[in-house]
């Protein structure tokens, strides 16, 4: 489920005499659908393996910190005779702790501590946090607000995450520690890469295919200083998958491309910061109908050493 879902099942159903109905769970819905923050456009960023071999990050094991991230999503789409233009803001607050490091693998554990941000729709506002004491006796967002402060661990070989567990079991809780829609980016937060291949120029690939999704990406390390190590990325995406909005199945099939920066601390090798911008375009399938959806998205995330 994700914000445009949303949006698509609430102009069905407005279509079939349910236009009270529609926003008054969309009200509900937004809140709960924004909070998994870059929805849609990244299913399945940096789940392969590097084309270079990893080694251990630099950090001794006990090293802690947190990560801020911020997007900001624009979705255009026509259904049914109606133009409708969704924007979303999110905040996720996150802890990671570096819990072992074993040669080229080590295991991550994370929990997510705050959630807030905002959301338009149709006529539609709101603003939430997860501190909001309103926010938290509301029913409706009970099961959402579980993912706070629960464990979930990740075990990370040669770049890749290859296993995970999760205490919450939620999927809202899957899909935002995604990070990006999909398949987990846990691997981003230590640049693993052995020391002679720390230079500007060097290149390096990676490919996840999975029915779900699909992408390429090419990092190129940009800059090399005394005290910063800048990564490009370039990723082409190409999701198809079928969510399910309260009884009603929506197929998604989108493709674009996501450029990301990111910026590590040279002597530690762990990301300090990345800012993102990508752009999806494609269908959604609902009732029968193919709805055209156009995806504009903005990020930035910030690691704070604990």
């Amino acid at each position: 489920m994700d914000l445009v879902a949303v949006a698509v099942a609430a102009v069905a159903q407005a279509a079939t005499g349910n236009q009270m109905q529609s926003k008054t769970r969309l009200n509900h819905l937004s809140i709960k659908n924004n909070l998994m923050k870059k929805s849609i456009f990244v299913a399945a960023l940096f789940a392969a393996a590097f084309t270079t071999s990893a080694q251990a990050p630099k950090l001794p094991a006990g090293t802690k910190f947190k990560v801020i991230t911020e997007s900001n999503n624009i979705t255009s789409m026509s259904m049914m005779g109606q133009d409708i233009e969704l924007s979303n803001g999110s905040k996720l607050y996150q802890n990671f702790e570096l819990k072992s490091v074993s040669g080229a693998s080590y295991h991550l554990a994370t929990a997510i501590t705050r959630i807030a941000g905002s959301v338009s729709a149709m006529g539609n506002e709101q603003n939430f946090d997860s501190e909001d004491a309103s926010l938290k006796s509301n029913p409706m967002m009970a099961e959402q607000l579980k993912v706070l402060n629960k464990p979930i661990d990740y075990t990370i070989e040669n770049g890749k995450v290859v296993n995970s567990v999760s205490a919450a079991g939620s999927e809202v809780l899957n899909a935002l520690l995604a990070q990006n829609n999909g398949t987990s980016d846990q691997a981003k937060y230590f640049l693993t890469l052995p020391a002679a291949s720390i230079k500007a120029a060097h290149q390096w690939s990676v490919v996840d295919n999975k029915p779900e999704a699909a992408t390429e990406s090419l990092f190129v390390i940009a800059e090399v200083t005394s005290t910063d190590i800048s990564v490009n990325v370039l990723t082409n995406v190409k999701l198809s998958n079928t969510l399910n909005q309260n009884g009603m199945e929506i197929k998604q099939n989108t493709q674009g491309t996501i450029k990301l920066k990111r910026i590590y601390d040279a002597k530690t090798g762990l990301l300090k910061s990345e800012t993102g911008t990508g752009g999806l375009k494609g269908t959604m399938n609902v009732m029968g109908q193919d709805a055209p959806i156009d995806l504009k998205v903005t990020t930035k995330s910030s690691v704070v050493p604990m």
